[in-house]
């Protein structure tokens, strides 16, 4: 077997220029500029979209459907389960993202286990199945997004086989270090390699299309403005050269 790549490493600061853009806008981006049609996690959304966006590489556990007589290294005092480890080695900053078969009758993670995350000081924790203790979650402050509410413990369908390999998540393919963003409206995985160009891209898109909304609500026909003509977008370089001042 190939020994696993280690994950490309992308700045804090992009990735904090990343939490800035939205998720519609990353998707363009990612169609746009690099082909990527499938990066946008299906069904995939906050628990409490109060929170805000959140954004960091992602931290991947695979799940593949529960064999009986492998049960017990299921549980968190078996001595061979992957999930204690995961919980203490993730890196501060990472999202945990969790391939649950897009399962959404079992509850991957619950309250416990997303405390001591929160403590680890982690962005974010993320599957395509349902997670429990859905209350807890929306007291605890940490950014949460699944599919579903579910009890039942994870273990009673699934088990956990690998950490740190490729998966698949709400139908995207996600590799350890890809950038993982989500904000109310979803969440989408954004690879290593393209991040930095999508986070530049990405702001200069929601602010020239933030531009523009202001003059459609003025009542300014779409033909031109949106998407904006070669005119238009010399506009609104005067604009930004002049202060961004507001307009009447």
């Amino acid at each position: 077997m190939a020994a696993a790549k280690k994950p490309k490493r992308v700045s804090k600061a992009v990735i904090k220029k990343l939490r800035r853009v939205t998720t519609p806008t990353l998707t363009t981006q990612l169609m746009s500029n690099h082909g990527l049609n499938n990066v946008s996690l299906r069904n995939v959304l906050p628990v409490d979209p109060s929170l805000g966006a959140f954004a960091g590489p992602a931290y991947t556990l695979r799940y593949i459907p529960l064999r009986e007589d492998l049960h017990a290294k299921q549980y968190l005092d078996h001595p061979e389960n992957l999930m204690t480890p995961a919980v203490e080695d993730i890196p501060a900053g990472s999202v945990m993202v969790m391939d649950s078969n897009g399962r959404n009758d079992v509850g991957i993670l619950g309250g416990n286990i997303l405390m001591r995350l929160k403590m680890r000081q982690v962005a974010g924790a993320v599957t395509d199945g349902g997670m429990r203790d859905i209350p807890e979650i929306e007291d605890l402050g940490l950014p949460v997004s699944c599919s579903a509410s579910a009890p039942p413990p994870s273990f009673t369908k699934l088990m956990l086989v690998e950490v740190q390999c490729p998966i698949s998540c709400g139908g995207v393919p996600i590799y350890p270090g890809d950038i993982i963003v989500g904000d109310g409206e979803g969440t989408v995985a954004v690879p290593a390699a393209f991040a930095a160009s999508v986070a530049e891209g990405g702001l200069a898109q929601d602010h020239i299309e933030g531009w523009i909304n202001k003059q459609l609500a003025k009542g300014k026909p779409m033909p031109g403005l949106y998407p904006p003509s070669p005119k238009v977008r010399a506009a609104y370089e005067r604009w930004v050269a002049a202060g961004e001042p507001d307009e009447a």
